[in-house]
């Protein structure tokens, strides 16, 4: 087992910890997060809070392939990783103080449990992959969401366990990552509101998973317009997944997703 490994071992349990203390916070959109899909609030776990923000934190991920399809930017190093900072940067810039610790928190905890999972059934991480290795994931989320405002944001490094040698870069990346989606972001919002994000998915009242990625459809249509029109459901796919098909401009969260990130959860 590695170092890093055993260090998530430890601080898994401060990890949940954590991140179920923001659960329950609203977001910037109207009526808050938790809405169903016909407009009645629903009551949730602390495991499906979490699985709503680690949905959402995925989400802003594969958003981040799709601006980078429809608007054409250029993507100078891995896009998956390019995607996973567009994830930070959307939390940092969209969400409250609380809120956006919440999803930070949850999002880290999850590339935790998974690299821990992983590592307990033999599987080494695949360096020769496009994604980062889930070690990695957790540690860019913590270092740049930390990056963001590290006086506030201090406790939450602690109790994750930033490395006092990667924190003192964080700001610095933050500011870099901020600035460089920032610029195409700000063009998306000087676009004005439209409905260039479109809902195609399908589930029935108290489906919380599709009800939060809808009210960030709505909220993301209040404030900005994408180049063309990028459709987004949640949908059952057989896999555990989410991904961007530029073809068919379509943004898929998999059901099944949601289902093993709620696998991985701590049983109370």
């Amino acid at each position: 087992m590695s170092r890093v490994i055993g260090a998530l071992l430890v601080f898994l349990s401060l990890a949940f910890g954590a991140a179920a203390e923001g659960l329950g916070y609203k977001g910037p959109a109207e009526g808050g997060a938790g809405e169903a899909l016909a407009g009645e609030e629903l009551e949730l776990t602390d495991a499906e809070w979490h699985v709503r923000d680690v949905m959402l934190a995925i989400f802003y991920h594969e958003l981040g392939h799709a601006l980078i399809d429809v608007m054409q930017l250029p993507v100078l190093g891995l896009e998956e990783d390019a995607a996973d900072v567009l994830s930070v940067v959307m939390i940092d810039r969209i969400w409250d103080a609380e809120s956006s610790e919440a999803k930070v928190a949850a999002a880290a905890s999850f590339w935790a449990a998974s690299a821990v999972e992983s590592a307990q059934a033999g599987y080494e991480p695949a360096f020769w992959g496009v994604h980062s290795p889930d070690e990695r994931r957790y540690f860019t989320y913590l270092c740049l969401y930390y990056g963001g405002a590290p006086d506030e944001r201090e406790a939450l490094a602690i109790d994750f366990g930033l490395p006092e040698d990667r924190a003192a870069t964080c700001p610095d990346e933050f500011d870099l990552a901020a600035a460089s989606w920032g610029v195409f972001l700000d063009e998306l919002e000087a676009a004005g509101p439209g409905e260039s994000l479109v809902w195609q998915g399908e589930a029935a009242p108290g489906d919380f998973v599709s009800a939060a990625i809808l009210e960030e459809v709505d909220y993301l249509n209040s404030i900005w317009t994408l180049p063309e029109p990028v459709g987004v459901q949640v949908a059952a796919c057989e896999e555990a997944n989410a991904f961007y098909d530029p073809e068919a401009k379509m943004i898929t969260m998999c059901s099944e997703m949601a289902a093993y990130i709620e696998s991985t959860y701590p049983a109370e």
